[in-house]
């Protein structure tokens, strides 16, 4: 499932409106959320069909200013949450996936003097902790002065709130792939500044529930701000069954192989992004190394496992006083073994 974020600044432009057609085109996403249209639900309605979407959520421009849009297809269920002038949630229900999931399309107050009621509203968004959320949009702030190229520095007051806000919300970058930079001044001279306002965040129950997450860089030709276009796959099996999740096992404790593989992966593994998402993306390396090396340790024990209990049991049979210090040290190192099995 894809999903498409823009804010257009304005979709009057016959031209912004082509290149929104391409873009879904090209990329079909399953649900589009925009931003800044100006347009009235009617207008909106118009461009629904022309887009060939099923369902549509419309909150009309006020005067000339604002207006948010979302469209989907009719591959998905949605559910309307709720919406104000700077956000639409909707419950996603795709058709593989048991539990339903909440969208939040959101826009920054881009004021900062008003960013408080922003970050107070993204808070009450926030669904039970067993569902998943995802949030995508344009914040209208940054994670860290390296979102930001030229131009005044960004006040640390302001960046620590937006990062309080998701710690919070238990909402986590998705990271990028391409330029990060999401919006610029398009000024050219020394007055250039470029910044990542536009991002995609989600909490660990959406991330439990697909596999992968990112988020795709597009370019558009009459906004500020480049599009950005979230890409997801369900942690499905065979016959659209869930994926087991990972578990760590209490028993790898007790084997130094363990310790080495995650010194190794964690070594290795380097991402390029916010230093969440390293870690996120190292985790993610470790869980897939560690389940590998259980698969084959199982099966290495079950065997082992299998000829003790067989070497056991013809020396009992035999029935030689002479084997009766054989015997004692097999029982004791199955013992060992079925003790570790017990601790799984």
């Amino acid at each position: 499932m894809k999903t498409l974020s823009w804010n257009c600044r304005g979709l009057g432009n016959p031209r912004t409106v082509q290149d929104l057609c391409h873009m879904v085109e090209d990329k079909k996403p399953s649900v589009v959320f925009l931003m800044e249209t100006k347009l009235r639900k009617t207008k909106a309605e118009s461009l629904r069909r022309r887009l060939k979407f099923e369902g549509c959520m419309v909150v009309e421009a006020v005067g000339l200013k604002g207006g948010l849009i979302m469209m989907w297809d009719h591959m998905i269920e949605v559910e309307v949450e709720n919406f104000s002038v700077w956000h639409i949630s909707v419950w996603i229900k795709e058709p593989e996936c048991a539990e339903r999931w909440l969208l939040t399309g959101f826009y920054g107050q881009p004021d900062s003097s008003l960013r408080e009621a922003t970050w107070s509203l993204l808070s009450s968004l926030k669904p039970q902790s067993d569902r998943g959320w995802c949030v995508l949009g344009d914040f209208n702030e940054i994670l860290a002065h390296d979102e930001k190229f030229g131009g005044k520095q960004r006040p640390e007051r302001q960046m620590v709130r937006f990062r309080e806000v998701l710690e919070e919300g238990g909402l986590f970058d998705l990271g990028w792939r391409g330029d990060k930079f999401t919006w610029s001044n398009k000024h050219e001279d020394e007055t250039f500044t470029k910044e990542r306002l536009d991002r995609a965040v989600a909490n660990s129950k959406w991330m439990d529930n697909h596999t992968e997450g990112w988020v795709e860089m597009l370019v558009a030709r009459c906004s500020d701000h480049r599009p950005i276009l979230l890409n997801k796959s369900l942690r499905v099996g065979l016959g659209g069954r869930y994926k087991k999740l990972f578990r760590f096992e209490t028993s790898w404790a007790l084997d130094g192989n363990c310790e080495e593989i995650v010194k190794t992966v964690w070594k290795e593994v380097n991402r390029d992004g916010i230093p969440t998402m390293e870690i996120l993306h190292k985790l993610a390396k470790i869980e897939g190394a560690l389940s590998q090396w259980s698969k084959l340790m199982v099966t290495d024990q079950k065997k082992i496992l299998a000829e003790k209990t067989a070497q056991l049991r013809r020396l009992q049979e035999q029935k030689d006083s002479h084997n009766t210090a054989a015997i004692k040290d097999l029982q004791k190192e199955l013992g060992v073994m079925l003790a570790k099995e017990d601790l799984k």
